[in-house]
């Protein structure tokens, strides 16, 4: 860990030769050549010390290099390790080639390490990293923050600290937004999702505002950064945290504000096998710099100059076949998504699923920013065209047959004339469930279990033992609906999809709980009382048809009580920040209350409160381990009585 954060961060103090030499290298992937990307060595700009980060500043680029020579930082005794790095500048000819480098004067460059520039669009005001100690704080971390200088003269002048640094973690990275208005940066500061994290933060006239994480779409439990903010919205940035071709990769996500979208990991040669960062571009989007210490370099990390040409769709002709046969299978549920790109489920009705029902083809549009996020289809040839060097998520479904779910390159899908996807008829299995006492933590014995087969229809009556548990066998093929009941319990029902069982391993016990019929007390103000069967599914906030019942009860009370008015509480389960959860359940809550009032209740009898995740039901806390059943028991609605006149009202 301490090596690979030196990497990381803005120092590179640690030669990028010492890391690979250290990790096992991937198979090679060689370049295709319809990649649309050429990438050459600038070799004006590169020595034979660490030349990095290179980005556009007026009539040429501003780098970081650790040329200077003043003096050696060691890190640790058992490596060798790079100078001390500084901020140049390098003007380019008409023709692009660069002239002698030169170091930025004024108070930019310190006694330690500086680097990795973003300028605001009128170029007089410079954001870059630094470090001001000998490497590390007093905490044992690496002390670097950001800073900012005004440029005077032609010198780098009134150099100050960004408000949200701290000495307690690294801040590093800068890339400003084409107005000026984003920063974004990398940081281990508290709260992210592993090592290095991206953030943004937005300038507020002449002070800043709170750093928000990126979340998970570009954040991972590895190290995310060396962010890029494009012209046009695009985000680059490096992670070894992806799933990539070996060391840093570079990845790029569409911004929409602060707001990630689709997510793309570039193609080779832009990535290789070796560390691959400091992705900018020009204000063209075509053509920019990288940063890399692929083989064939002048130095450590060289700086590269890369250009996009374009790329053409290859076509690929996808089947689904019976993996013990070879049988084509006509009637699969195929879908094809780039990878990276959020799921967004098997709903045949969203239009976010593209299909022709007329025509075996998937079309997708030609130009790879626009292309749609996913294919849907139930053809067995499937031919969709695919762009070199990208990476796609092929899944099937199919009813008796075990899903699959494979990540693939376009050149896998190429190879052959077919890309031929087998699937799997697992054998019937056995299912055992448990039933319990909810309130009291118990198996009920004397429990009578129903088991409804959505294939035939056929019900299978059983009947729990001392032990409350039950057993059938099932087809992989079809789908279950079982029903738990005994006097004095509430009745509770649960479709098991048998295809979305592994029916290749050994099955869990499942348990059902069922919860003693309640004696309710009177009804007054201040009284909750928790509708148990409103729950959400997760990140969603709309009312599910299984939580109609309970607030048609609610209503059926309001209209009988003419006096009562109530707060509908809406809570999260633990998963997601605080205030996003907050977000959430207020969305919830506000989402029961409209159906409360679609269905003639007026809306000043009515508040909706969202509680995020500060009143969990259960052990399911930040950091602990649960099944969806276990955080669904957070996703609830409750309600709380604020006005009632009548007496002897229960609910």
């Amino acid at each position: 860990m301490k090596n690979i954060l030196l990497k990381i961060l803005v120092l590179l103090v640690v030669p990028t030769w010492w890391l690979a030499a250290q990790t096992p290298q991937p198979v090679s992937l060689q370049a295709p050549p319809s990649s649309g990307y050429s990438v050459e060595n600038v070799g004006e700009l590169n020595s034979q010390y660490l030349d990095y980060c290179a980005v556009t500043y007026r009539d040429g680029v501003v780098f970081t290099s650790g040329r200077g020579g003043r003096g050696v930082f060691v890190c640790d005794e058992d490596l060798a390790t790079g100078r001390y790095s500084d901020l140049y500048f390098a003007k380019a000819d008409a023709e692009g080639r660069f002239f002698q480098p030169e170091m930025l004067y004024g108070d930019v460059n310190g006694k330690y390490h500086d680097g990795t520039a973003t300028f605001t669009p009128d170029g007089e005001t410079m954001i870059f990293s630094r470090n001001n100690r000998d490497g590390q704080n007093k905490a044992g971390m690496i002390d670097l923050k950001i800073y900012s200088a005004k440029r005077k003269k032609g010198d780098w002048v009134n150099t100050k600290e960004l408000p949200f640094n701290s000495p307690d973690y690294a801040t590093c990275h800068p890339s400003l937004s084409a107005d000026g208005t984003l920063l974004f940066f990398a940081s281990n500061r508290p709260g992210g999702y592993g090592g290095m994290d991206i953030y943004v933060v937005k300038k507020l006239g002449d002070d800043w505002g709170v750093p928000v994480n990126l979340g998970p779409v570009v954040n991972t439990m590895g190290h995310d950064i060396f962010p890029f903010i494009a012209a046009d919205g695009t985000l680059y940035f490096s992670s070894d945290g992806h799933a990539g071709y070996g060391g840093l990769d570079v990845y790029s996500v569409k911004m929409e504000g602060m707001t990630p979208g689709n997510f793309i990991h570039l193609p080779t040669p832009v990535n290789s096998q070796h560390d691959d960062f400091g992705f900018t571009s020009e204000i063209t989007e075509r053509k920019g710099y990288l940063t890399s210490n692929r083989p064939g370099g002048k130095g450590q990390d060289d700086i590269y100059r890369w250009k996009f040409n374009g790329v053409k769709p290859v076509l690929a002709s996808i089947c689904v076949v019976e993996k013990a046969t070879g049988i084509r299978i006509n009637d699969a549920s195929l879908r094809i998504r780039p990878a990276g790109v959020p799921d967004w489920g098997w709903d045949e009705t969203d239009p976010r699923n593209f299909t022709d029902p007329a025509s075996e083809l998937v079309s997708l549009k030609n130009e790879k920013t626009t292309q749609p996020p996913h294919t849907f289809t139930r053809s067995c040839d499937v031919q969709m065209p695919v762009y070199p060097g990208s990476f796609y998520v092929v899944e099937v479904q199919k009813k008796g047959y075990q899903p699959v779910k494979l990540q693939v390159s376009a050149n896998e899908m190429t190879l052959n004339p077919e890309f031929l996807v087998p699937i799997e008829m697992p054998a019937v299995k056995s299912f055992t469930g448990v039933v319990r006492d909810q309130a009291a933590d118990i198996p009920l014995m004397g429990a009578v279990v129903k088991v409804e087969n959505k294939c035939t229809g056929e019900v299978l009556t059983l009947q729990t033992d001392a032990s409350g548990s039950f057993n059938f066998n099932f087809d992989c093929r079809c789908d279950y609906e079982v029903t738990a009941e005994k006097n004095g319990f509430d009745a509770r029902e649960k479709l098991w999809k048998a295809i979305d069982m592994d029916c290749g391993e050994d099955l869990p016990v499942v348990a059902m709980y069922l919860t003693p019929e309640p004696k309710t007390p009177e009804l007054e103000v201040g009284t909750v009382i928790k509708l148990e069967n409103v729950y959400y599914d997760y990140d969603r906030y709309f009312i599910r048809s299984d939580a109609a019942e309970d607030l048609d009860h609610v209503v059926d009370l309001m209209k009988k009580y003419p006096s009562l008015e109530i707060e509908l509480g809406s809570h999260t389960d633990a998963r997601g920040s605080d205030s996003y959860n907050l977000q959430l359940s207020q969305k919830r809550a506000e989402a029961a209350v409209v159906y409360i009032i679609s269905k003639g209740i007026s809306a000043d009898r009515l508040q909706a409160k969202g509680y995020g995740e500060t009143q969990l039901v259960n052990h399911c806390a930040n950091g602990v381990t649960c099944t969806d059943t276990e955080h669904q028991q957070n996703r609830r609605t409750e309600i709380k009585i604020t006005r009632l006149e009548e007496k002897g009202v229960r609910y």
